[in-house]
Order: structure tokens, then sequence, then C-alpha cells
């Protein structure tokens, strides 16, 4: 089976929320220059499920990425997906694929992905802990008119096709989707593997090869801030207001029954 991962760097997750700024005029997220990007934790699932199945059923992995931040962090977390058992991985970066949204980076990766050619399945993450769109799946799916499932927590490949376990609300829902699909993956299927050594070795000698976007056939009207379908009218930091306000009583009991009254009218319960 031949696959297919894209993966996307960003900050790391765990930084305070305090770091973080905005640049309103720009409308544009501001962090401290120290601060790391690496691979979406949710893109690393989707990594470890890819290399799983390889192992399972045989075939190769391919890893790409749209270089958002500096070439060489994305080429980073490229090296770690290769290290954790990837097969290739090609980096997308050129000017064109500057200030994208959800469309026109599923628009890019879709074009890779059609340069590739032979696939089998294609993951992603379920959603990048940056913006929490969760739209480039479904893009790259709808772009290249073939099914999808999201967010999925288990594969099974069969033959000529691959059934899944989605997360629902109250459980989960188990499809069996006709090959070619795409599969956003969920941080319940696996636990991402630590990369052995002698992957991390292998990985810095890889030579990784760059596209632009006359190395996929694109559409440069299409790509980057020029293929975006929405807008971002405003970007501010969140404000939180909140009121104290003691309840007291003659007894434990007055002061439930007043607690309760309160909680009614305003509709809490």
């Amino acid at each position: 089976m031949n696959i297919i991962a894209c993966i996307k760097q960003v900050p790391y997750p765990d930084t305070p929320a305090s770091s973080y700024g905005v640049d309103a005029d720009a409308k544009k997220v501001t962090l401290p220059a120290d601060i790391p990007y690496v691979i979406n934790p949710d893109d690393e699932n989707a990594v470890e499920a890819g290399v799983q199945i390889k192992e399972a059923v045989g075939g190769t992995l391919t890893v790409i990425s749209l270089a958002v931040a500096a070439a060489d962090e994305v080429i980073r977390g490229l090296r770690q997906a290769l290290a954790m058992g990837a097969d290739e991985a090609i980096l997308l970066d050129d000017p064109a694929f500057e200030g994208g949204d959800s469309y026109s980076t599923a628009y890019t990766l879709a074009a890779a992905i059609k340069k590739i050619g032979d696939y089998d399945l294609i993951l992603c993450g379920r959603q990048a802990a940056d913006w929490d769109a969760g739209q480039v799946a479904l893009g790259i799916s709808e772009i290249l008119g073939i099914p999808s499932a999201t967010p999925v927590r288990k594969i099974i490949p069969g033959d000529g096709n691959v059934q899944v376990e989605c997360v629902t609300d109250n459980g989960h829902e188990v499809l069996k989707l006709p090959l070619p699909s795409v599969l956003a993956v969920s941080n319940e299927a696996n636990t991402p593997r630590m990369p052995p050594l002698s992957g991390v070795i292998k990985a810095k000698r890889e030579k990784i090869p760059t596209w632009g976007v006359s190395d996929i056939d694109a559409d440069t009207t299409q790509v980057g801030a020029s293929g975006t379908i929405t807008s971002l009218q405003a970007l501010s930091i969140p404000e939180f207001e909140g009121n104290c306000e003691f309840i007291s009583g003659e007894s434990p009991e007055e002061a439930a029954a007043k607690l309760v009254e309160l909680l009614k009218n305003e509709s809490i319960i």
C-alpha cells in the first residue's frame, strides 16, 4: 500500500499563553524568536499510523509538508518523520505559497499528491494545534474527488478498501471506504514512536527535494494568498472578566437554597 502523510510544523504546543501576542494591524500572531516549531501532534499520529500500516501490509510512506515556518524547521520535521519510518519526504516551498488559508493549503497539497501519482491512502492529522480548523484533510478529499473520514481512531487496511473507526460524541462508528481515501487521524489512534538512533542517523543523510509551484503544475491563482477563499477580519487576544459573589445564610441549608435560586435565575440549572 502506497501511503502519503501530510504534516505541518506548528509552534511548540506547550508554549505558555502569555508568550503569544497579536499584531492587530497585520492580523498576525507574534511569538518570541526562541519558540521552536515542531510537528503538529495529530500529524505525528498520522505518520505513526502510516508506519504501522506499512509494517503490517507492506508498501511505502511518503511525507509531504508545506512550509509555513522557516524551511529549515520544516525540514527538521520531515527528517523526524523519516526517522520514524517514512521512506521519502518532500518539502513544498515557494513564495507563492505564502499567506494561504485552509483551501489554498489543501489545493497545494492535492497538487503535490497528484504529482506523486501512485497512492492508496492519504493521512493527515485531525487538526492543527495552531488554528484548530480541521479543514485541510477534507479539502484534499474534495479536490481529489475521493472519500474521506474524520476523526479516525483505528485503521484496518483491506483488499482495495480500508475500515476505520471514527470518534463520535457518544462512542464511535465503523466505516468501510474504497481506496484511495483520505483519513484525518486523531490522537486516540496511537502513541507516536520515539525514532531509533539508527533512524535518526539515516534521516540526516537523506536528501529532501523541494517543490515549488511550477514543479507541481499548480494554478498560481489557487495557491497561497492568491487562492484564499476566506478573509481574516480581526485578530485579538481574548479578554476575560469575572465577578465573584459571596452567598451567605443563617444556615448552610439557607445558603444552599439561595445558591440554587441564583443558578436558576441565570439559567445555569
